[in-house]
């Protein structure tokens, strides 16, 4: 496996500044670049797309960084304790949702589907507030990711089960943001 760290000339810490990292990577590319070296570079420069995607995203650096501990999470995991009466009513939401965009898409005119209009209206005002409260808890699982990135180097033992923790947190967060693009993706048509 590659370590993507030292690709991109990171620290293997669990935080990164995203500037430095940036910075970094453009650099990098550029030396790469397929056009401006020699054959066979296309390789060298897809790898470092690949480093910059993963270290840039919390949940795929922390992933990538336990992996490289020897500590990667099991597929399978089941919902985080502090999340799963959220998990319970976001599931709720969606089908909220799926149901209503399953009576628009049956609907066989235009006035039949503006008949749907104030519930439309509804499901994105409830939309907005499950897209802020799952950004404030993206911000609160990532400043506990920043609290964990001074004490790493020196209590990895400790930290471990904190960062597989977050990893599971930013999982199921980020599959759930998506699953609310896709509806407000769906109720813009």
């Amino acid at each position: 496996m590659t370590d993507y760290f030292a690709l991109l000339e990171q620290p293997r810490m669990p935080w990164l500044d995203a500037d430095t990292l940036k910075e970094v990577f453009h650099r990098k590319t550029l030396e790469q670049h397929p056009d401006a070296t020699a054959a066979g570079s296309e390789d060298r420069f897809a790898e470092l797309n690949a480093a910059y995607q993963a270290l840039q995203d919390p949940k795929r650096r922390l992933d990538h960084l336990l992996s490289l501990e020897n500590r990667a999470p099991a597929a399978n995991q089941t919902v985080p304790p502090e999340l799963q009466e959220l998990f319970l009513d976001l599931a709720a939401f969606k089908q909220r949702a799926d149901l209503l965009l399953g009576k628009i898409q049956t609907a066989s005119n235009a006035l039949s589907r503006s008949l749907f209009k104030p519930e439309m209206i509804a499901l994105q005002n409830d939309l907005a507030v499950w897209r802020q409260k799952l950004r404030g808890l993206v911000d609160s699982a990532t400043e506990q990711l920043r609290e964990i990135n001074p004490h790493w180097l020196s209590d990895r033992v400790t930290q471990m089960a904190a960062l597989t923790s977050l990893y599971l947190r930013f999982a199921y967060l980020s599959r759930w943001s998506e699953q609310l693009d896709e509806i407000a993706f769906q109720l813009s048509l």
